[in-house]
């Protein structure tokens, strides 16, 4: 074989060879992009650490100073599904004048579901009392209800819904 021939023949390998590289590599970036994304998905969906704003009732439709348990209905967010009216919990809404104060149904005890009891709110499985506010009377439970904040928007009651650990006297929001 000439020498002209085998260094053609060369450089149509290493030519080749590029190609082929070069087609691997665009085929592998091909491929990482829409798993990166998948991957990264669930770190750029809202965290559950951030509570979600959910429209209860109608502000008119409470009663002065009486409680009144509502369902928290919203869409789930999950890391790659949304589940559209879902319930996540409750909360009593006491209405005092212009302003709402809302509670978590949940006993900071155990999370038994916390009822309204004389004139303030009692659990009935382990026996922890509350007052009107929300404050710890008696019983096992290690703190007060757990508050929730409010707002009042185009005559709604928006909740700020959020779940709390039991179990411990410092208010740790889970999530």
């Amino acid at each position: 074989m000439t020498e002209g021939v085998k260094g053609e023949n060369e450089g149509r390998r290493r030519a080749l060879k590029l190609l082929v590289q070069a087609s691997g590599a665009a085929f592998a970036c091909a491929l990482a992009a829409p798993a990166l994304v998948f991957i990264a998905a669930p770190a750029r969906a809202r965290g559950s650490g951030e509570g979600r704003w959910v429209k209860t009732v109608r502000f008119d439709a409470l009663p002065e100073g009486e409680p009144r348990k509502v369902s928290i209905v919203s869409d789930q967010h999950d890391a790659w599904t949304l589940t559209p009216n879902v319930e996540l919990g409750a909360a009593w809404l006491v209405r005092h004048a212009d302003r709402v104060m809302a509670l978590s149904t949940t006993c900071p005890h155990l999370g038994c579901s916390v009822n309204v009891s004389g004139t303030g709110f009692g659990c009935p499985c382990h026996t922890s009392t509350f007052d009107s506010s929300g404050h710890r009377t008696g019983g096992p439970s290690p703190r007060d209800m757990d508050p929730l904040e409010t707002r009042v928007e185009g005559g709604f009651v928006l909740v700020d819904f959020r779940r709390f650990r039991m179990s411990i006297p410092d208010r740790v929001q889970v999530g």
